[in-house]
């Protein structure tokens, strides 16, 4: 069997953390099939030397004619069998039947874009619905989205939970704090939250009022450290007083590595999200022996168990209180971040890797 894997959605997101760790797992594990990874030549793949996969750099911009046409042409010359889009936006005119990677379907139920780009966005995903034999969902929320929302049999969809980066591991290095304070001015005690460009469905505003009522309530001055783009913040109104009063230090963008130095020196992460498709900044805090309070909204309970503290996401009181016993207990902090450690371990991109062969076969054979 011949695989293609498009890996031109590679970048700093979750889909890039996605396609770089599966092609990563599948290549390790290609012995009963070639996998075929594409790739822009101009955003390739990092750390991939020597790993058991073709790599092929396609020229064409992927969301044109000329970029259909040329993977059109270039899957068929490699005699590709199946093929795996790892991202909604999936080619349309291939001829080899496809497997579509669905991370969530926020576009179906937040305003998270101007009203034609939502239109055009859920179309995206419904044509690729159509077209894929079969549809990988990140979590069984997801898996029920996809058969409630886009009308798609069960027996078509697989759910395979994914892991985090192999960065986000509790052992730290002595200087960790040092360069927590040189790098960003950040130092312990702090509490960790999370923007993003759709910072619609983070709810960003009810992690920094909880946050807010913690430090009042447990009289501890601790930093509020936001990473991740500032749209969340600027949208909230990231120098009202309130924000200040809380020691806000948004640090914008972080690579993984920083991020996960982030979490494995924190009191604690807050993710009040109203809803996730998997939760990986869950996943990555609790991988790194972080104490998480979340919301159980989406997939969140699915992906935290029992290794994290979860509440409904406008439950202020009560995620402040979760925090206020994290800083002011360490029994408690303890407890908390053992649960984590132990609940993330049921996550590995080598199970992911072989559940994604699994569907790989019983696509060609369908």
């Amino acid at each position: 069997m011949r695989v293609g894997f498009d890996a031109r959605w590679y970048n700093d997101s979750g889909v890039g953390v996605y396609v770089l760790e599966l092609v990563r797992a599948l290549a390790a594990s290609a012995r009963d099939f070639d996998l075929i990874v594409y790739e822009d030549p101009r955003n390739p793949l990092p750390d991939m030397e020597g790993a058991g996969c073709e790599r092929v750099p396609l020229h064409s911009p992927k969301y044109s004619f000329a970029g259909q046409f040329e993977l059109r042409q270039r899957a068929r010359r490699d005699k590709i069998d199946v093929f795996h889009s790892p991202f909604y936006a999936a080619p349309l005119i291939l001829s080899c039947p496809m497997v579509v990677t669905v991370h969530d379907l926020i576009p179906f139920l937040f305003p998270i874009y101007p009203w034609p780009k939502q239109w055009l966005v859920k179309m995206g995903y419904r044509m690729a619905a159509r077209r894929a034999r079969h549809i990988l969902a990140d979590s069984r929320n997801t898996a029920t989205d996809v058969h409630n929302i886009l009308g798609i049999p069960e027996a078509r969809i697989s759910t395979i939970h994914i892991a985090a980066q192999s960065c986000f591991k509790p052992e730290a290095d002595e200087r960790e704090l040092e360069r927590l304070n040189e790098k960003y001015r950040v130092r312990p005690p702090y509490v960790v939250a999370a923007s993003a460009r759709n910072w619609r469905t983070k709810n960003l505003g009810s992690a920094l009022r909880a946050l807010e009522v913690a430090r009042r309530e447990s009289g501890i001055e601790f930093q509020s450290v936001v990473y991740g783009p500032i749209d969340g913040l600027q949208a909230l109104g990231s120098g009202s007083d309130a924000w200040q009063a809380i020691n806000l230090r948004p640090t914008g963008y972080v690579e993984a590595k920083d991020l996960a130095m982030f979490f494995r020196n924190a009191h604690a992460f807050i993710l009040p999200s109203l809803y996730e498709g998997f939760g990986l900044p869950v996943l990555e805090a609790m991988s790194c022996g972080c104490a998480v309070v979340a919301s159980k909204a989406g997939s969140i309970a699915e992906v935290a168990g029992d290794g994290a503290q979860l509440f409904d996401p406008f439950d202020i009181d009560g995620m402040a209180r979760a925090v206020t016993a994290l800083l002011c207990n360490p029994e408690v902090l303890r407890r908390w971040k053992v649960s984590a450690l132990v609940r993330a371990k049921h996550f590995s991109w080598s199970q992911a890797a072989l559940q994604t062969i699994s569907v790989y076969h019983r696509t060609q054979v369908s």
